[in-house]
């Protein structure tokens, strides 16, 4: 049978011929994947410049990757020599020594006591394999930073073809495994866990005797039964754990001579026990026969493994990393799409010219590239709310403009044929358009266009900008460059001749009496009134002239409208397309902006996915792995024949049974007795003295003074009230000393030592276990104290944690203890409790820092009591560096060695008295501390309650400080809530009275137009005619053009309300569900209920309107029905609708004057005979039609019982009002809440400022 050593190179050998072949093919793999990386680094390079931050993230990625695999295999090929073994661990678990132990090295490797001893990566050769010793993990950075030391150390791990994972019997902490999970798990290693036992007296059967052997080996089994849990539960199961001593090992192999620490030890050991009873009391056989059992029997299963694992892991976290980042670039595209979208919607959808002129540099059409990248166009209509918000604008700003100018021509036009004169275009221009009132309109235009469009812009940029040059700075470049006088830029240039000129009518009014003026009309106007004339009645003017001024009468007036009207309506025309070049010439930058970075974006997307489907394939390419835990299982099946018997192997059991014990304790020396009789003392007094010092600050009597500030104080703020009641119930009772610290560093059964050591039978309660028990605080009664024993630190629950910060904040005094490796792991919330924070007060000046378990310093107290001392002085001033490291001050004298339970000999034991303890009483520094409490001088012991009362004060006054902030906080996150919404709401409104007034405008206009043409029709009857006349005045608003154009009309202004409603209900809908607050009217009804919606009756309202008038339009069609409801005037009939659910329909308002047209034109029938009151009786008629004419407008936009459009609007702009009020005093309301904590807040602040005068420090507050 081929020996063991053989075998074992053997198999290293096939390992490593194995490895190379493989290797050979990864390089195939990487090679393909370098190439498809290559080939879209070239493809990116078309896109060179300034790029999204995602995309530089990308070409990091991409440039990373390859480089990062080909450096991978190249450490590989440099270790595919041998096979390699990883030691990984925390820092001071015995990695260096196992490792020296393995070499049979001579000790100088060995860490003397401190952590963070080993910085670098080393390696010793073993039977044709290479260990690796590493730093440690999670230590304090003694000379270097951690994150340095651990990276250090995981490079060791990913070139390890095993990696042992190294624990001790102190605890094993959450970070830990976490590291293991990514460094150790994720690559595919295969792992053994060494679980180092410092305890001297483990597997020692003549110290131990065989009662207690039991205790010490359950503590072991505790702790591998935890590794083995949180292994499994980060995916490592079945992982074997080998207990061994690693000192002892080292003890029993090291070369000579020897130069690591504790030579005194390691010489009277060896003189003692020899080399063969130390290696077997070390349990190191067991680990070395399972690691050659794993590598004969799987070498190279477990070489391929962590060849083929590694590459994979690494190909799939780039491609889950890449995943990630494509998430990221689309979630952003889509953003920027949403931006894009909202311009759109705001300035229109660009084509054509303007696409060209505003959104295509350098010939490329971004808004195509951008479409054909994200799979479909852009949705927004071709006219954006910019253009019909500006529109009704501009229809309702030059409303009195126009109306001005319409009258204005009115009454030129009777001037001059009253005297019959000539009027050219300049005196008609100048007597007819007020130039000034226009550019002022516009000016207001522009005013209210701009507050238009930062709103929208900064509604756009508050909800979809993820870019640093977002729409808020586009709306701040309106801001800055969109200022008065641009409208004279894009719109007044022209002036009134902009409008003339287009009109290209006829405005010149000829003098009809006078031939030669009539020639000069004609020559001015070139076309139009005096061209029609002049073709009706040629020479023969004179002869025709009454006829003729009345023909030209209604030519002129219905010219100089439609003059007037054009004019204004190509100013609004020209306004709105001034607004729409103005918004692009500010935006049209920032637009490019998007829309490359949206096709950059989506491109790296394109090619991201190419990547991913690179590296998921390369990763599929790889071999397949035989899981590399069946040969480690296999490997322990030749270590026994049960799982029981394996366990007693792996855990080092065997000595339990071991008869060659005596039990023999060594009597202490009587010169080391006096040693520590006197070592006793001095730390009696030192302690003693540490304690008095820090419940002495701030003094009694200052405290007492402050305290009755605060009670002064809380009588103008009853919220103190808790303050002074936590002050007093602290002070009377007795003062509590907290113990705090790690899980599994000893608190319990330190404080068990302390109970029993005072008498005190109550330690039956008490679990010690191996893993975190303690769940809650227990308080303990001492004569003049309370004991309190908190849950464990850096146990995986994190409400554990805080409670034991809660329970060491209420204490006089707070015993912290530590492992004899100090600080490692996560020490944030020490670090909180000790400085302070926004919540408790700060515990540094009240702490004693306990150095626990100094039996496994590394000396033994009895045969070696000076490196002992030593070793204990030394860790003493390691922690205060440590502390100060953290910003913690603590001076030596405030830092005890001890050891609650010496090598844990009592473990779990509940059969104990203090006599237990009398064997190693001398040396293990608990006495010093238990006489140093009990023989403080009682008016300290009262000195130390008014000390916790004082920081249960401070603690009390930081959370009301805190509650108080918080108040405000909340307070201003309400108004900060509701501030969104209320600008919905006010853009609402705002825009509900733009389009009413321009709905009053554009009926005002149909009806005038109407009007007007009925009153030329009045100017075109003669005297011989007064019957017309009469039926003219009667029926002009009941002919069917004025239903069809009052029907297009209440279309119209039912769709304009319905798109108000649709954008502001949209709007105010997200902002109410982004606020979280339910909108209400000021009827109670809320915006959007499950019945209706508040705004619905937009639609159907003036749907009902715009539907029935037709039949109301039919129902006046006789005289009589005129006069009957002459006969009415005054009453209120309901306006062009109808009653819901009724079928009478009542005549609008706007006609119930007609009875006195009617009348009129009776009169006028009755004079008609007069000739020469013909004129007055047709200026009478015009008259009557401009007064119906109002009283229709009244009708139509206002309404009556039903409401008319433009009343609709102004009653939903009230219920917004009310909203708006009801808002103003909720803001009020909570404006006087914050003013109120603020005031409290000052003063809490006041009297926190005073305690930190008293403490001389400030306990933060942040």
């Amino acid at each position: 049978m081929t020996s063991e050593p053989t075998s074992l190179q053997d198999a290293v050998s096939g390992a490593i011929e194995r490895g190379r072949a493989e290797l050979s093919l990864l390089d195939d793999v990487v090679d393909r994947l370098v190439a498809a990386f290559a080939k879209t680094v070239d493809e990116s390079a078309d896109n060179a410049g300034e790029q999204p931050p995602l995309i530089r993230e990308l070409e990091d990625i991409v440039r990373g990757i390859p480089r990062e695999l080909r450096t991978h295999l190249d450490r590989e090929r440099d270790a595919l020599g041998t096979f390699n073994i990883a030691f990984f661990g925390r820092t001071g678990v015995g990695k260096s020594t196992l490792l020296s132990a393995f070499g049979e090295l001579d000790g100088s490797y060995v860490s003397p006591g401190a952590s963070d001893w080993t910085t670098d990566v080393r390696h010793i050769e073993w039977r044709g394999c290479r260990l690796y010793d590493t730093p440690g993990i999670n230590g304090w950075g003694r000379t270097e930073s951690r994150d340095d030391l651990e990276m250090r150390a995981r490079r060791a791990v990913e070139i390890a073809d095993i990696v042992l994972l190294c624990f001790d019997n102190q605890s094993q902490q959450a970070m830990e495994f976490s590291k293991i999970a990514d460094w150790v798990r994720d690559y595919g290693k295969p792992v053994a866990v060494v679980l180092n036992v410092r305890n001297p007296r483990w597997r020692d059967p003549i110290k131990v005797p065989r009662r207690r052997r039991k205790n010490l080996s359950e503590s072991v089994r505790q702790h591998a039964d935890n590794i083995r849990t949180e292994l499994a539960n980060i995916g490592l199961p079945d992982t074997p754990v080998v207990a061994v001593h690693s000192r002892r090992a080292l003890f029993a192999r090291a070369a000579t001579p020897f130069h690591g620490p504790g030579r005194e030890d390691f010489l009277h050991e060896r003189e003692e026990f020899g080399t063969e009873t130390l290696t077997r009391w070390s349990n190191f056989e067991t680990l070395e026969r399972l690691i050659t059992a794993a590598i004969v029997e799987g070498a190279a299963d477990l070489r391929l493994n962590a060849l083929r694992e590694d590459v994979r892991a690494r190909c799939k976290r780039s491609a889950e990393e890449l995943s990630r980042l494509a998430g990221a670039i689309e979630k952003q595209a889509g953003a920027l799409d949403r931006e894009i979208e909202s311009l759109f919607a705001i300035l229109g959808y660009p084509e054509g010219e303007e696409r060209e002129k505003w959104l295509q540099p350098a010939e490329v059409d971004l808004v195509a590239a951008a479409e054909a990248t994200r799979g479909r166009p852009y949705t927004s209509p071709a006219k954006g709310s910019l253009d019909r918000y500006v529109r009704y604008l501009s229809a309702s700003h030059l409303a009195q403009c126009r109306r001005k100018a319409r009258t204005a021509a009115d009454e030129l036009i009777e001037n001059a044929f009253n005297d019959h004169r000539t009027i050219d275009e300049a005196e008609f221009t100048k007597a007819v358009f007020d130039e000034t009132a226009i550019r002022t309109a516009i000016d207001t235009v522009w005013t209210d266009r701009q507050t238009f469009l930062e709103r929208e812009l900064d509604m756009a940029a508050g909800q979809q900008s993820v870019l640093d040059h977002s729409a808020t700075a586009r709306a701040a470049a309106i801001r800055g460059s969109d200022g008065s006088g641009a409208a004279g830029k894009f719109v007044q240039g022209g002036g009134i001749a902009v409008g003339l000129g287009a009109l290209a009518v006829p405005v010149a009014i000829a003098n009809f009496w006078n031939p030669a003026g009539w020639v000069a009309g004609v020559a001015v106007a070139g076309v139009g009134v005096a061209g029609q004339l002049q073709q009706r009645f040629g020479k023969r003017l004179s002869e025709r002239s009454e006829e003729a001024a009345r023909k030209a009468r209604v030519e002129a007036i219905a010219n100089s409208h439609r003059a007037v009207n054009q004019t204004f309506d190509d100013y609004e025309n020209l306004v709105v397309r001034g607004s729409r070049e103005a918004a692009w010439v500010l935006v049209s930058e920032s637009a490019i902006e998007l829309l490359t970075q949206t096709v950059l974006l989506r491109r790296a997307r394109g090619r991201v996915e190419k990547l991913v489907d690179a590296l998921n394939v390369g990763a599929n390419s790889i071999g397949a792995s035989r899981a590399p835990q069946n040969v480690l299982i296999r490997a322990q099946e030749q270590l026994a024949d049960t799982r029981t018997d394996l366990t007693r192997v792996l855990l080092g059991e065997d000595w339990l049974d071991s008869a060659d014990s005596s039990g023999h304790v060594p009597q202490v020396d009587p010169g080391t007795r006096v040693m520590y009789a006197e070592r006793h003392e001095s730390d009696k007094r030192r302690l003693c003295d540490a304690i008095i010092e820090l419940w002495a600050a701030p003094p009694t009597v200052s405290i007492r003074a402050w305290r009755d500030e605060v009670e002064a104080e809380a009588l103008r703020d009853p919220g103190l009230l808790e303050v002074t009641q936590s002050f007093s119930g602290v002070a009377r009772a007795k003062p509590v000393l907290s113990v705090f610290g790690d899980y599994n560093s000893g608190k319990s059964s330190l404080i068990r030592r302390i109970l029993l050591e005072n008498d005190v039978r109550a330690t039956e309660s008490i679990d010690i276990r191996a893993v975190p028990a303690t769940e809650a605080s227990d308080r303990y009664e001492l004569p003049r104290f309370d004991l309190v024993d908190t849950p464990g630190l850096q146990g995986g629950d994190p409400g554990h944690a805080q409670h034991a910060v809660q329970s060491a904040v209420e204490s006089a005094l707070v015993f912290v203890v530590v492992h004899i490796n100090l600080l490692v792991g996560d020490t944030a919330l020490l670090e909180q409790l000790a400085r302070g924070s926004s919540e408790h007060a700060a515990k540094g000046d009240r702490m004693i820092f306990l150095i626990n378990r100094c039996d496994e310093l590394g000396a033994d107290p009895l045969t070696t009591p000076d490196t002992f001392l030593n070793l204990a002085q030394r860790k003493r001033e390691e922690l205060c560096a440590a502390l100060a490291r953290r910003s913690i001050d603590v001076g030596v004298d405030r830092v005890h060695v001890l050891s609650g339970d010496p090598y844990g000999l009592a473990g779990g034991d509940h059969e104990l008295d203090k006599h237990d303890f009398d064997g190693n009483r001398a040396w293990d520094g608990v006495g010093a501390l238990i006489e140093a409490i009990a023989e403080l001088p009682d008016d300290v012991v009262s000195s130390a309650s008014v000390a916790a009362a004082f920081d249960s004060a401070v603690t009390a006054l930081k959370r009301r400080m805190r509650d108080l902030h918080l108040q405000q906080d909340e307070v201003r996150a309400d108004i900060h809530r509701l501030e969104p919404l209320m600008g919905a709401v006010r853009a609402a409104h705002t825009d509900a009275s733009i389009i009413s007034d321009s709905l009053r405008e554009r009926a005002h206009r149909i009806i005038q137009r109407l009007a007007s043409d009925a009153k030329s029709r009045v100017h075109g009857i003669d005297r011989k005619d007064n019957a017309k006349l009469r039926d003219l005045v009667e029926t002009w608003w009941r002919e069917p053009q004025v239903e069809t154009d009052l029907q297009r009309f209440l279309d119209e202004a039912a769709k304009t309300i319905d798109e108000w409603r649709s954008e502001h209900e949209s709007a105010i809908g997200r902002e109410s569900r982004s606020a979280q607050f339910e909108v209400m009217t000021g009827d109670g009804v809320g915006f959007q209920t499950a019945d209706r919606d508040w705004l619905d009756d937009v639609a159907e309202g003036v749907g009902e309107t715009a539907g029935n008038l037709a039949p109301l339009v039919k129902a006046f069609g006789s005289r009589d029905a005129v006069y009957q409801i002459g006969k009415q005037l005054g009453h209120k009939f309901k306006p062009w609708g109808a009653v819901k659910g009724g079928a009478k329909v009542a005549k609008a308002g706007a006609v119930l004057a007609v009875v006195a047209a009617a009348a009129d034109a009776a009169a006028m029938a009755n004079d008609a005979r007069k000739a020469n009151e013909h004129q007055d009786q047709q200026a009478r008629a015009a008259e009557a039609i401009d007064r119906r004419a109002e009283e229709l407008l009244v009708g139509i936009v206002d309404g009556d019982e039903e409401p008319g459009p433009v009343r609709f609007l102004v009653e939903r702009m009230a219920e917004l009002e009310a909203l708006l009020d009801e808002h103003s005093q909720r803001t009020r309301v909570f404006q006087d809440l914050v003013g109120s904590a603020s005031a409290r807040a000052r003063r809490v602040e006041a009297l926190l400022d005073s305690a930190d005068e008293l403490t001389g420090t400030e306990s933060g507050r942040a």
